[in-house]
């Protein structure tokens, strides 16, 4: 072979590589990421100010394999959109407030998680918590702690926030334990 046959194989190697990488760029950057819809009293900002119908701020606790795990801060909030249930921060508060008088559920939290962050986040129920399944090895329990007692829960998912609660004259603590 000449020289230059040799640059000409070259350049359209060069040229077939260029073009893959660029597409395959253009599909990374493109392509939709997985996410978790919200039903439409969720998918929505609520106002920050004036009376709210539904104000609670329950505490959640998760444990997997004997670990606390953190529930980050931020959950349900996106740029300036605030939705119905949110985290200000990692102590585990809950924040329930909006304007819609109507029952918010734990399930509704880890919707609203997944919908943020990772759809992984978004699964709860009586036999798994995250990617975290039930099986011979591992239970699922979740209790309750408030101002009358300690009650073990069995709804999981369906279980309601209480539309008062907060962290000092109706404290309502839920813990997740996996293991």
């Amino acid at each position: 072979m000449s020289r230059k046959n040799n640059r000409a194989v070259g350049r359209i190697v060069f040229v077939g590589i260029f073009v893959f990488v660029v597409v395959a760029a253009v599909y990374l950057v493109t392509r939709p990421i997985p996410t978790v819809l919200l039903p439409s009293y969720l998918d929505r900002c609520i106002p920050l100010t004036g009376s709210y119908a539904y104000d609670s701020r329950p505490q959640l606790s998760i444990v997997i394999n004997g670990l606390d795990q953190t529930i980050p801060a931020n959950i349900g909030i996106v740029g300036t959109c605030v939705r119905p249930i949110f985290t200000l921060s990692t102590s585990g508060v809950i924040h329930v407030k909006t304007d819609v008088n109507r029952t918010y559920t734990l399930g509704d939290f880890f919707l609203v998680w997944g919908n943020t962050y990772t759809p992984d986040f978004s699964v709860f129920n009586k036999d798994q918590i995250f990617n975290y399944k039930k099986d011979v090895n591992h239970n699922l329990t979740m209790t309750v702690d408030y101002f009358a007692g300690r009650v073990s829960e069995n709804r999981f998912q369906d279980y309601p926030f209480p539309i008062d609660a907060n962290t000092t004259s109706n404290p309502y603590q839920i813990t997740i334990t996996y293991g």
